[in-house]
């Protein structure tokens, strides 16, 4: 979504103006603490006014932005997003950072301070990007088999589904929303899935996103379901309610530190 977005609003554009909100945002590496905050970073970025902006790539929940010989590798955290503003209007609240696109700027706004930029030379992008992930689960889709080797561990399958270095680019939603669609129950130990599991998994994550995707609107702004945001999803947050499939009552309980959502219909133990 967010690399669709970035690309419909700013590729091909010269970046005229650099709006540093917090200093914090722009770290020396993918971080979700402040305290990595680059020093001089947002002079570093402004260094890059003049600079075209390229096509942005995406491998799990990772960016790579070009501006000329530059990169830039956005990292969104559990909250962060980007918006498109006219640069006449006051930043939103909880903003980052600001890039100028001529009238306009795309703030990125993180209530919790966990995203981040990282200015990097060009050359490393597409590497910086990938490093220390496994396949991308859109892009890269993994089989049943694929799968099961990847995650042979006792831990609970949802937890393990977030694992980026196994596979990348499945947060809390699409892992929680994966298993409904899968009819697993999402605190099953990975290693005591079938192959029939497995299958259904590999089809569930791979729907999961895609739909996702195919719903989202790039010229509309997106707002998470957790700030008042629309909630196109079967079990996420519908602790209580009917489950769309079979009427039990969805259930959540913390898996990991995590909320976690099932149908114990669909989903049984």
């Amino acid at each position: 979504m967010c690399r669709r977005q970035l690309a419909s609003w700013a590729e091909g554009r010269t970046l005229t103006g650099v709006r540093v909100i917090d200093e914090a945002v722009v770290r020396h590496k993918v971080s979700t603490r402040p305290s990595d905050k680059l020093e001089g970073g947002g002079g570093v970025l402004e260094g890059w006014v003049g600079c075209t902006a390229g096509a942005p790539i995406r491998h799990g929940k990772r960016l790579g932005w070009s501006f000329d010989d530059n990169g830039l590798l956005i990292h969104l955290g559990m909250t962060g997003r980007w918006v498109r503003r006219p640069a006449s209007d006051p930043h939103p609240k909880s903003t980052r950072i600001g890039l100028v696109f001529g009238d306009e700027v795309l703030w990125m706004i993180d209530t919790r301070r966990f995203a981040c930029v990282v200015p990097i030379p060009l050359g490393e992008l597409d590497q910086a990007v990938r490093r220390g992930h496994g396949p991308d689960a859109l892009l890269e889709p993994m089989g049943g088999s694929q799968l099961a080797a990847a995650f042979q561990t006792k831990r609970p399958i949802k937890v393990v589904l977030m694992e980026q270095k196994r596979i990348a680019g499945l947060g809390n939603i699409h892992a929680a929303e994966a298993c409904f669609r899968a009819r697993i129950w999402p605190k099953r130990p990975a290693n005591a899935l079938s192959s029939g599991d497995w299958d259904r998994l590999a089809q569930g994550i791979v729907t999961q996103l895609q739909t996702s995707v195919d719903d989202i609107d790039v010229g509309k702004e997106s707002v998470y379901v957790s700030e008042g945001g629309e909630n196109p999803f079967s079990v996420y947050r519908r602790a209580g309610r009917p489950c769309p499939d079979c009427g039990v009552v969805v259930v959540a309980e913390e898996l990991a530190g995590r909320t976690t959502y099932w149908c114990p219909g669909c989903q049984p133990s």
